[in-house]
């Protein structure tokens, strides 16, 4: 790869990518941003879809999660090349202002030297997609936000204070709680949770030229807010067509010989990542507490350690304790890394009896292959599995009515439905709207002039 310079380290740049530019007739630049392993999974269908049009496709990558597990292992399942890394690194902080330098100045090339206009598609809620649109923004380009207006949707504090007094006195009614869960009016939707993903996805909408919304609830939200229901389609959810092809793969999976105490066994699988349940110390405890009593309780248990949670029982001194609890319940508990392919993710949850989770895509995933979910949050970004009765809430305060949930949760039938919510065909349905937003305007970013299409109404004359 060719390297350009900058201050602290370097931004890598595909081989031949400044020739292949100039050479193809195409006027627009499609650039997919991805970051993480679920920005990859999911903005993988678009990447695909755009290439099988023919499109100018430009596959940008900040190297957040760069290590194979969580990198390289879904780009080679995906057939993703990237083209430009900009090798991101430090603090939050640090990694925001690169991110919009970087790109920033790679727009400006791509636009000014070679005379394609850029059009970004950024993510949900990530801390790529609100430092991608920035750049874009400030460069006068639009972007196209793929799973717009997700937001936390968290029960009041009435609700919650009311469950863990009636908890502690042995009143806790798992149905009547699953069913109030389904309501939609005891939702407040204030939450900085997750952080700092939450402000990360308020802050891309001001930028965003076409709403990619992944269900109905979100479309409606988003125009309460005020915004233009022509730039909002439901297209439903990209996640859809990613595990279509994983789907496809799974035959090659390796997860069950990574885990051979699981196979054919009624498991669950868990992942924790989220920074408000790693970094603090009294949530991760109860988060912890509550995976030990259901191994201890003889549940089986596969526990995935990413490095948020490998990090938090480093560092609340848990290390001996996970490893002693590996070797006394060897038959029913597993332990081990994030598992490379989103194939072989998806091969493991469709067979687990539940999913329990932080995670916002394990929600989305575990209803298209019709699994409980339990969210281990207080609220859930993914509202709509909520109150479709596919997902249930486990705020993380008691550990053993986190515990009590989860094992309800695999008893309970009603909470496997066997379809999903989020369709498929989902990249097809968004490029066919980009590009007919293209056709019918060259381009996305306008002034309120041109918004208005108050052009001909222009009179300068004394």
């Amino acid at each position: 790869m060719n390297k350009i310079n900058c201050e602290d380290n370097q931004v890598f740049i595909r081989d031949n990518f400044w020739k292949d530019l100039e050479n193809t007739e195409q006027k627009y630049a499609h650039i997919i941003m991805i970051a993480t392993k679920p920005d990859i999974i999911k903005q993988a269908p678009l990447y695909l879809e755009l290439k099988k049009r023919w499109e100018l496709v430009i596959l940008v990558h900040t190297w957040q999660h760069y290590d194979y597990n969580l990198s390289k292992g879904v780009l080679t399942e995906f057939w993703m090349n990237v083209d430009v890394n900009l090798n991101i690194f430090w603090n939050i902080h640090k990694k925001y202002s690169l991110i919009v330098e970087r790109l920033g100045d790679l727009l400006i090339e791509i636009y000014e030297n070679y005379k394609k206009i850029p059009v970004p598609y950024v993510h949900w809620d990530t801390m790529t997609a609100t430092t991608a649109d920035k750049a874009a923004f400030l460069n006068k380009f639009a972007v196209v936000h793929v799973e717009a207006w997700i937001r936390t949707f968290t029960p009041s504090k009435e609700f919650y204070h009311k469950l863990f007094e009636n908890f502690e006195k042995w009143k806790f009614d798992w149905d009547k709680y699953y069913k109030d869960l389904q309501d939609f009016d005891i939702y407040e939707r204030w939450s900085i949770e997750p952080y700092p993903e939450q402000f990360d996805t308020r802050a891309i909408e001001g930028s965003t030229w076409f709403f990619a919304a992944p269900v109905k609830l979100y479309k409606k939200t988003l125009i309460d807010e005020g915004f233009p229901k022509e730039h909002i389609k439901v297209v439903w959810n990209t996640v859809a067509d990613a595990i279509k092809i994983s789907m496809e793969k799974m035959w090659n999976s390796t997860a069950f010989e990574k885990f051979p105490n699981m196979k054919w066994k009624p498991f669950i699988f868990i992942t924790i990542h989220r920074r408000e349940n790693t970094l603090k110390k009294e949530r991760f405890l109860v988060i912890y507490n509550a995976i030990k009593k259901l191994i201890q309780d003889w549940v089986y248990v596969c526990f995935l350690g990413l490095y948020a949670s490998e990090f938090a029982i480093d560092n609340f001194w848990l290390r001996k304790d996970i490893e002693e609890l590996k070797e006394k319940y060897s038959k029913n508990f597993a332990y081990g890394p994030a598992l490379a392919h989103h194939s072989e993710v998806i091969d493991m949850i469709s067979k687990a009896w539940a999913v329990v989770t932080d995670s916002w895509s394990m929600q989305e995933e575990a209803n298209i292959v019709w699994v409980p979910c339990v969210t281990f949050r207080f609220g859930s970004d993914r509202t709509e599995t909520i109150l479709d009765g596919t997902n249930i809430i486990a705020p993380p305060i008691n550990s053993r009515l986190m515990a009590d949930i989860v094992k309800w949760a695999i008893a309970n039938k009603k909470m496997i439905k066997k379809q999903h919510l989020y369709w498929e065909n989902v990249s097809e349905k968004i490029v066919d709207e980009v590009l007919k937003m293209l056709r019918k305007s060259w381009k996305l970013f306008k002034f309120d002039d041109e918004r208005l299409d108050l052009w001909h109404f222009f009179d300068w004359k004394i």
